[in-house]
């Protein structure tokens, strides 16, 4: 490790890393179980419910090549913190939506923030770790958040029988929150 973390140590920087990694694979997972449900509620089609889903992919991948430049220009810390922003008010938005043209616009918004934290979290590998140590905490962190994937359905499907499709996305913006408590740390 480069330069030692005051607050969190080695096992808190690699928690935390593992968290904000998770970013991609809870967001777009969680709230699969409800699609059906969607079409449904907001009237419309499973085309335009699927194109929260397009329209996501589109952004994300876009806004990484955006993102990356900022946090080497201006920092880690307020990109991921900006990132984490634009997120939360998104999936805060996403939660309130009544019609699939806001929840499209909303994911957008969403995916843009969450592309922020996903550069960010490789950044912050390559900032802290050389070599060998490296390429362990690059797979550590990825071998830990691919089973983000196989329980987010399963936590939607959950949150799906006690509340509504909605609490999908307060949930979303509560671990945002959460994270991004940990990242002022």
């Amino acid at each position: 490790m480069k330069q030692a973390q005051p607050l969190l140590g080695k096992k808190g920087i690699l928690f935390f890393l593992v968290i904000i990694s998770a970013f991609p694979p809870l967001t777009m997972d969680l709230y699969l179980p409800a699609l059906p449900q969607m079409v449904e509620l907001l009237n419309t089609n499973q085309t335009m419910v699927n194109l929260t889903l397009s329209a996501y992919f589109v952004t994300y991948a876009t806004g990484l090549l955006f993102w990356g430049p900022l946090s080497e220009k201006f920092g880690r810390k307020p990109i991921l913190l900006t990132g984490i922003i634009i997120y939360v008010l998104a999936s805060l938005s996403c939660a309130m939506s009544n019609t699939v043209e806001h929840l499209i616009l909303f994911r957008v918004f969403q995916a843009f923030g969450g592309s922020a934290v996903t550069v960010v979290a490789t950044a912050i590998i390559k900032d802290l770790y050389d070599g060998r140590e490296r390429e362990k905490i690059m797979a550590t962190v990825m071998s830990l958040v691919i089973i983000a994937p196989m329980v987010a359905p399963v936590l939607g499907a959950f949150l799906l029988k006690v509340s509504g499709w909605h609490m999908m996305f307060y949930a979303l913006a509560i671990f945002g929150t959460l994270s991004g408590l940990f990242a002022l740390c």
